[in-house]
């Protein structure tokens, strides 16, 4: 019966198999048809290289008034390679990081002359073959720019978002220039340009600048010509893009004048651009059908230097909520999106769909409680934990290497009294304990690292002293509770919208921009780690058939967990516990394995997966996560399959050969093979007195070499779960030595 059984569930895999594939290419080759583009206007004004101290200027007026009355945020600024103005510009314009390098910032007016006296757009059309119209603006070095952005491990489209409104018959133009001295700084070409490197109509030309001896460079933005533009724009271009200029030139000056002279230049900077923001306010109809942008695209060279990647970004306008923080599907953030999110926030208010190949997605308000003291303190604790979690972490993991490499060595020699004298064991459990100290710190609510490192110390004891306590009064008590501890609160913050988990260090980090929510790859492995150490304690305790059934469900609810994309939203954590959690249960069955049950397990691998990446797809698109994104691409270009490997291979590659992670896997590893063969006989041994628990560090071999192979970061997932293995098997054979 059970080989019937065994037989019909293996003929009926590569149907359900197609029957998901099916259903994936039919949502894409059944979208519905872009809606027709509306005549209301989109206005984004870029005052770049500001910080949210800026908007604390008490002469302010208008800048401050569009933020209450509309949405605010904080916006990550990463790019395809350094965080520099051409870069940033790029990135906003193709709706995904690209890579611009200078290239970017050299474009001109159709008629505008450039290098060698010759005119724009014979320049262009030598370059590029495209016949220019003379109200175009060019962006000369589009070719270069295609280059950079194609050797990216990403899809981009340079030029996505003014190739998509001119598809969809929206007219789109640029106004402005950052240009400093002989350098041109015309960048803001790159946010509205096409994918052939043309902007419809515009003006970028150096008769925008006005003399002023004062100014540092002697040339700054003239508001009452860029005034005159504006109104003879205004009625030609849909999407317009304004370039103010002047906080960018005055950034390059920085190091070049007096600091009291900066401030002071800086200060009239903004009341400059407020009025004339405060004038273009008035002028479009923000209550009804336009929309208007204050955008941010770089950091400041001070904001580089103290970590501080996020700058502030407005929306105000038609359909936004008064006194909101932005926020979209990319981040599940209340408070900050993705500089690639801009694209695809403009093409959803002229109905236009986004395309697959910007990662962004549109973004959305939502209601807090004192709209500019939370962006406040949302960026005072995105700061800290980005400037507070690589000392940290690296501090923690060379204590792990320390402690693993003193263990092996005293079993090796056999100096258990030794042990207890460098109080190795007590020791050994802070390892455990520091993952789930890291989602309690937050609760204290520290303001500086001396207090948050004080209070992660003293949670780290507290739980280090109850484990022990735990462990004195029965045999691996201990474990089961700080195993027990260590997934409750992961899942538990999961299911209550990552609370704690988006403050740890060992979590999220906005302004690098690595992951804004669900679970990250630190604490997949640390999940998927304490949950099968944890449970093969608590079968080794109390070895019931109904102790295997409950954790199995417990397994099972972890893998719904990571699958899920309103959760978890981790699909190589999800591909990790598919293999490791069904190889260790079935062990622990007692299932021999045979050609049938590797044949049902890879087909839970392709199954399961295949079952989440498309509950995913089957959302809306601006509710997608990564997952289902990169399913669509799959289905619709089987070539992007490779592109998404490669581009894990490679972040794999790097953290492996320049991250102290890559030290605490080998060193884990190699010091399971060595206790495998040294000293003689303690492994089998300990094999016979503990099946289930050596049972369990199979499974935990195994979640390593899933989560090396089947994450991005690879490396980092399979060191956390590594922690989770060797440490109790180092704490046991000392104690049993």
């Amino acid at each position: 019966m059970k080989q019937r059984c065994a037989n019909l569930l293996i003929a009926l895999i590569p149907k359900v198999i197609v029957v998901l594939l099916c259903l994936g290419a039919a949502l894409i080759t059944c979208h519905p048809a872009q809606a027709a583009v509306s005549k209301d206007r989109v206005v984004m004004v870029i005052i770049d290289r500001l910080s949210l101290e800026d908007f604390n200027n008490p002469e302010l007026k208008h800048l401050p008034l569009l933020i209450r009355e509309g949405g605010f945020g904080l916006m990550n600024t990463g790019t395809g390679g350094i965080r520099n103005e051409e870069n940033a510009y790029a990135t906003v314009g193709a709706g995904a990081r690209a890579l611009a390098t200078k290239a970017g910032a050299f474009a001109y007016g159709s008629q505008e002359q450039c290098a060698h006296q010759i005119k724009a757009f014979e320049q262009f059309e030598q370059r590029t073959g495209i016949v220019a119209q003379p109200e175009n603006v060019l962006v000369l070095d589009i070719a270069q720019i295609i280059k950079n952005s194609s050797e990216l491990p990403h899809p981009v489209i340079p030029g996505a978002l003014g190739e998509e409104l001119k598809n969809a018959g929206c007219k789109v133009g640029c106004l402005g220039n950052a240009d400093w001295r002989e350098k041109p700084g015309r960048q803001v070409a790159t946010v509205a340009m096409d994918r052939t490197g043309v902007v419809g109509s515009g003006y970028v030309g150096r008769d925008l600048l006005l003399k002023d001896p004062v100014f540092p460079g002697s040339w700054r933005t003239d508001y009452g010509v860029l005034w005159e533009k504006w109104l003879a724009l205004k009625d030609e271009a849909e999407f317009i893009v304004i370039e103010l200029g002047d906080t960018s030139r005055l950034n390059e000056a920085r190091e070049e004048v007096m600091e009291d002279v900066f401030q002071r230049q800086w200060h009239d900077t903004l009341v400059r651009a407020d009025e004339f923001v405060g004038k273009l306010a008035a002028d479009l109809d923000l209550q009804h059908n336009d929309r208007l942008f204050i955008v941010s695209p770089t950091p400041s060279k001070a904001s580089l230097k103290n970590g501080d990647w996020l700058t502030p970004v407005a929306m105000a306008g038609a359909d936004v909520a008064r006194g909101t923080v932005l926020t979209s599907p990319s981040t599940r953030r209340p408070g900050i999106i993705m500089n690639t999110d801009l694209a695809p926030t403009v093409l959803e208010f002229f109905g236009v769909r986004t395309p697959e190949t910007m990662s962004g997605r549109p973004s959305t308000t939502v209601r807090v409680s004192g709209q500019s003291t939370y962006i406040a303190e949302l960026r005072q604790q995105t700061l800290f934990v980005h400037n507070t979690r690589i000392w940290l972490i690296k501090t923690y993991l060379v204590y792990v290497l320390i402690l693993i490499v003193a263990s092996v060595l005293l079993i090796l020699m056999r100096e258990q009294q030794l042990a207890k004298k460098l109080w190795l064991y007590p020791l050994l459990l802070s390892i455990l304990s520091f993952p789930a100290a890291c989602i309690l710190v937050p609760l204290i609510g520290a303001a500086s690292p001396a207090v948050y490192v004080a209070g992660l110390v003293a949670i780290t004891a507290a739980l280090t002293m109850l484990t022990i306590i735990f462990e004195q009064r029965r045999p691996l008590a201990g474990f089961v509770f700080i195993s027990l501890v260590t997934v409750f609160l992961i899942l538990t913050d999961t299911l209550t919208g990552n609370v704690l988990l988006g403050k740890s260090i060992l979590s999220y980090d906005p302004i690098a921009g690595a992951r804004f929510y669900g679970i990250g790859n630190e604490y997949m492995g640390i999940l998927i780690g304490a949950a099968i150490f944890g449970g093969t304690c608590v079968l080794t305790s109390w070895p019931r058939r109904v102790t295997l059934y409950l954790i199995g469900l417990s397994w099972l609810l972890i893998i719904m967990t990571l699958g899920t994309p309103t959760l978890g939203a981790n699909f190589g954590g999800l591909l990790t516990a598919t293999v490791a959690f069904p190889v260790t249960f079935l062990m622990l069955s007692g299932v021999r394995f045979n050609w049938r049950v590797v044949a049902l397990i890879a087909a839970a691998l392709a199954l399961i997966p295949a079952f989440f990446a498309v509950l995913d797809l089957l959302r809306s698109q601006g509710a997608q996560s990564h997952i289902g994104r990169n399913l669509f691409l799959a289905l619709r270009d089987p070539e992007a399959v490779f592109d998404i490997i490669s581009r894990k291979m490679s972040m794999n590659y790097k953290l492996f050969r320049y991250t102290i992670w890559s030290r605490i896997l080998a060193v884990g590893i190699g010091g399971l093979l060595l206790l495998f063969y040294r000293p003689v006989g303690v492994m089998r041994l300990f094999r016979s007195r503990y099946p289930h628990l050596f049972t369990g560090f199979i499974g935990v071999v195994v979640a390593v070499v899933a989560a090396f192979a089947f994450n991005d970061s690879g490396t980092v997932a399979s060191s956390t779960v590594t922690i989770f293995g060797i440490t109790p098997l180092l704490y046991i054979f000392l104690k049993e030595s």
